[in-house]
C-alpha cells in the first residue's frame, strides 16, 4: 500500500535529515572515487541550500502521515535555459520502493511547469542502475555522457 504523503519546503531544521541521506547519494560511486570525501561534501552544499539558497532554487521534502521525512530533492531553476536541474533526490532506506521518489518527481514536474520550464535534467552515477531504471520509467532519456579523468 502506498503511504500517504505531503510535500513541504525544507527548513534549516532539515539539515540533519538531509545529511543522513548523503551516504545513499554516494553509495554507487565508482571505486576510484573517495566516498567519504564525497559524502562530507554534501554538508556545505545542503547548508547553503537551506540557509542561503540560490535564487530560483528549492529544497522540497516528502513527509509521511506522522510528519516523518521520507525523502527530499534539491532543485535549481535556470531561467535562460528554461530548465530545471535536479541536483539531488534521495529517499530513506525504509521508504525505498514505496512511491516516495515518484511522489517527489511529480512535485518536481509541477514545480518546473509553474516556472515555464521546457525540460528537467539530472545526473546520476552510471553504476546506480536502480536510479537509472527509475528515471527511465518516469520519462527521462539519456542525453549527455560524462567522462572523468582524475588528476591526482
Amino acid at each position: 500500500m502506498k503511504p500517504q504523503m505531503t510535500l513541504r519546503d525544507a527548513t534549516p531544521d532539515d539539515l540533519p535529515f538531509m545529511l543522513s541521506l548523503a551516504p545513499r547519494l554516494t553509495s554507487t560511486a565508482p571505486a576510484w572515487r573517495d566516498q567519504a570525501q564525497m559524502t562530507a561534501g554534501y554538508e556545505p552544499l545542503f547548508r547553503q541550500a537551506l540557509h542561503e539558497p540560490e535564487e530560483g532554487s528549492a529544497v522540497l521534502v516528502a513527509e509521511g502521515t506522522e510528519g516523518q521525512p521520507l525523502g527530499f530533492t534539491l532543485l535549481y531553476w535556470h531561467p535562460t535555459e528554461r530548465g530545471v536541474f535536479i541536483k539531488d533526490l534521495a529517499v530513506t532506506a525504509d521508504a525505498e520502493g514505496s512511491g516516495v521518489a515518484r511522489f517527489l518527481m511529480e512535485a518536481i514536474e509541477r514545480w518546473s511547469r509553474s516556472r515555464g520550464a521546457v525540460e528537467i535534467m539530472l545526473k546520476t552515477s552510471w553504476y546506480n542502475t536502480r536510479a537509472r531504471s527509475f528515471y527511465e520509467r518516469v520519462g527521462f532519456q539519456a542525453d549527455h555522457v560524462a567522462l572523468v579523468r582524475r588528476l591526482d
